[in-house]
């Protein structure tokens, strides 16, 4: 539940109470590099715990903010990459919106509208790397992401996990 409220607290999820329907806004950033893709394979939990996901970087929308701007944000949180060395591609940024349990919260539904926008990175590396989080945040739930080069398909992506 403290998970949650921070969320609404934050402005990241919006509830709504009858019936109870959770809210979110959120940019998922696709980069691709000669033919393979950039994901987030797993993360380290600071509880020592691992999360599969298989995801491209993606990141919650707060209020007032346009997807460009999370998707910059996202990247300079997730990668530690400076706005400077971003590209977005707006013009072939996709939205879909999802209506389905949430994952985190079970039994709560939730209400996911998700940009998904391309986007050029300059001076990511070649291999696959890792990334912590907030670079160094002691209070965060994420410790290390684990970041994999994977083939592109034909398909963006699963957008809904």
């Amino acid at each position: 539940m403290d998970d949650l409220w921070s969320e609404v607290a934050s402005g990241e999820t919006v509830l709504s109470k009858s019936p109870p329907l959770r809210q979110i806004a959120a940019v998922s950033v696709i980069i691709q590099v000669g033919g393979r893709r950039l994901v987030e394979a797993r993360q380290l939990m600071a509880n020592g715990s691992v999360r599969e996901r298989n995801s491209p970087p993606a990141e919650k929308m707060l209020p007032g903010e346009t997807p460009a701007d999370a998707a910059r944000r996202c990247l300079a949180e997730e990668l530690g990459v400076d706005e400077s060395r971003v590209t977005l591609d707006l013009a072939r940024a996709k939205v879909a919106t999802r209506r389905t349990e949430s994952p985190s919260y079970p039994g709560l539904t939730t209400s996911y509208r998700l940009w998904t926008i391309p986007a050029e990175v300059s001076g990511l590396p070649a291999a696959d790397f890792t990334t912590d989080e907030a670079f160094g945040d002691k209070h965060a739930a994420v410790s290390t992401h684990y970041w994999e080069w994977r083939r592109a398909t034909g398909r963006i992506w699963r957008l809904w996990r």
